[in-house]
């Protein structure tokens, strides 16, 4: 169940009904004060039941109704309504045309009580709307357009399926329906009220992390995650003759793992060890303890330094336990108030890991450095014209507006060597570079080129991802540096038949084939042949994968996962590889001629020459 659009309306400095997309990762960028902490702010409000105040809503807006909608992507999210007999919002015709469960809260901030009023958009029928009927109403309407309400054996069909009936009944017919907003009671025990209750048990929790975050163990969040586990534990897991013992060793667990991380940038003096507390009424709490000290040493009371290691420490083992319960919502307030620069994209790395196993991020900023690590179709652009909030998402976003505000500039690495070099070869990451210095290495101690890139004066520069702001921006620069350049990009194909989108931009803004390339198999995990790992003195087995399988996810995923890497396989394992290796991947018929690595040279060497 992920969130996809947010619609708020009269709220701080959205004077009008305004909509934001959400993706797994969203980067909410713009200038200070703009309002981008306002779309975090309404979340808030709305998941954590923070209600808004008079001072909340849009000076510019005479009502005194704040509106906040979110839609969820419930796909076939099932939940209990009644009757103990799991439903999805589909099947029940809570959503809206676009299948979307489209909840509303409303408030009325001029009222000396401000409570939240919860709607719904439903489908309802202009003739006999039965989604809301008793068991006795549901078989007075399937009597009276003749629908069966027995099975064969004499039974009656339960209420889920009697609306299923009716429900077919009325498409066959073409009953006329509308979508509209329906009131969710907080108190009685009508079926909209269980639809609410119902609602809770799977909407998605929401952690809220502002910029002056207190970044402490103590934290909220943080203390909540182990009180959950704690929970879980107790109700299905844990034999109650051993509860203690067994709370305290499965947290500790939970604890090394952090330790562990924390420990290994820290010297051998200051090495630390986890500490469990076991206390009924609180149930836990946890600590640190620094082995240098006798007593512990809270976390808020440490420097500025060791509370970053904590908490980048506790989001790196999100990162890498894949979120099975209930969905969780991460809201981040311009993370680079906290930290500083050199490790702002460290934490966007960790955050990105942590939107891949099942978390939903949400980030604002207005760091040149962590917007450029964000792929255009995740951020949203938040400005300000005469007290107007715009948005602009996806094809709407001038990606040029966004570098001028910022002052998003190249990547000084690839200037601070320009007046030695003779060639600029761009790649997308640090695996593409160390993998093709080990390919050109090898080639030439088998004799099939006689220098490295190195040797010819060719430096390897990171340019990142494809749709990177940073990537466009340096691309834009790099022709009017008057020094020849080759671009390499992974083609990105999940088949051969395929187009490489990464090839279509190259060319759409002016590249051609004698500039750049993207690679022949998926991306540089590829040329790893799947039987390097079979012939390892150790081998591991049953991993194979073709040309365009995503092979960092295989590895991922694999039973040998910490052996192979995991999406880490190529630094693992590529400069490993043999030249006949390489050679088999790079060249399947043998003929240099067809060698792809020989190919990419001689491109560069003659820009050269």
């Amino acid at each position: 169940m992920k969130l996809v659009n947010v619609i708020i309306n009269n709220y701080k400095g959205i004077q009008n009904e305004t909509l934001i997309k959400f993706r797994e990762f969203c980067c909410i960028v713009g200038k200070n004060d703009v309002g981008k902490s306002t779309i975090l702010k309404a979340l808030d409000a709305f998941l954590n039941d923070h209600a808004p105040s008079f001072e909340d809503k849009n000076i510019y807006n005479d009502s005194t109704i704040i509106e906040i909608e979110l839609q969820f992507d419930c796909c076939d999210t099932e939940t209990i309504i009644d009757e103990s007999i799991p439903v999805t919002f589909a099947e029940e015709e809570l959503i809206n045309a676009d299948g979307k469960l489209c909840l509303k809260k409303v408030w009325d901030v001029g009222q000396k009580t401000i409570k939240p009023k919860i709607y719904i958009l439903r489908k309802t029928y202009e003739t006999d709307d039965f989604a809301l009927l008793s068991e006795s109403s549901l078989m007075s309407l399937c009597k009276k357009y003749g629908i069966e309400t027995q099975k064969g054996n004499g039974s009656d069909f339960n209420n889920k399926e009697k609306r299923s009936k009716l429900r077919s009944f009325y498409s066959q017919n073409s009953y006329k329906y509308n979508y509209l907003y329906e009131e969710l009671p907080t108190t009685g025990q009508t079926r909209m009220k269980k639809i609410l209750e119902g609602i809770k048990d799977i909407i998605p929790t929401f952690e809220y992390f502002k910029a002056d975050s207190s970044l402490s163990d103590s934290d909220t969040s943080v203390q909540k995650y182990f009180k959950d586990k704690a929970f879980k534990l107790l109700k299905e897991e844990i034999d109650t003759d051993n509860i203690e013992l067994n709370v305290r060793g499965e947290i500790e667990k939970s604890l090394k793992l952090i330790t562990d991380k924390i420990n290994s940038v820290l010297s051998a003096e200051e090495q630390i060890s986890a500490k469990v507390d076991f206390d009924w009424s609180k149930l836990i709490s946890t600590s640190f303890k620094c082995s240098k000290e006798e007593g512990n040493i809270p976390l808020n009371s440490r420097g500025d330094g060791f509370r970053r290691i904590t908490m980048m420490s506790y989001f790196e083992m999100l990162a890498e336990e894949k979120n099975k319960d209930k969905e969780m919502i991460f809201g981040f307030e311009e993370p680079e108030t906290f930290l500083h620069p050199e490790i702002q994209t460290l934490l966007y790395n960790k955050l990105m890991a942590m939107a891949e196993n099942g978390y939903q991020i949400i980030i604002t900023t207005h760091a040149p450095n962590i917007v450029a690590e964000t792929n255009v179709e995740n951020l949203v652009f938040v400005q300000k014209h005469n007290s107007q909030y715009i948005i602009s998402q996806e094809r709407d976003i001038n990606i040029q507006e966004i570098v001028t505000e910022l002052g998003i500039k190249s990547d000084n690495a690839i200037f601070s060597v320009y007046d030695q070099v003779k060639c600029l070869f761009f790649v997308e990451g640090p695996d593409d570079v160390s993998a093709m210095k080990h390919i050109a290495l090898s080639y030439k101690n088998e004799g099939k080129i006689e220098k490295t890139f190195e040797e010819i004066g060719v430096v390897l520069v990171c340019i990142g991802g494809c749709d990177s702001i940073k990537h466009w921006t340096t691309l834009n620069i790099i022709r009017q540096l008057n020094k020849p350049y080759f671009i390499l990009l992974d083609s990105d194909k999940k088949s051969e038949d395929e187009a490489s989108t990464n090839l279509q931009k190259l060319t759409e803004i002016g590249y051609t084939l004698n500039d750049c390339q993207v690679t022949r198999k998926r991306e540089i995990e590829n040329y790893i042949p799947s039987s390097y790992f079979s012939s390892l003195a150790n081998p591991i087995e049953n991993i194979d994968y073709s040309d365009w399988d995503d092979v960092k996810e295989i590895c991922k995923h694999h039973e040998e996962s910490m052996r192979l890497g995991g999406k880490k396989v190529c630094e693992k394992h590529f400069s490993n590889l043999s030249y006949s290796q390489l050679r088999s991947t790079l060249c399947p018929t043998g003929n240099d001629q067809n060698d792809e690595f020989l190919e990419i040279y001689n491109k560069i060497k003659n820009k050269i020459n």
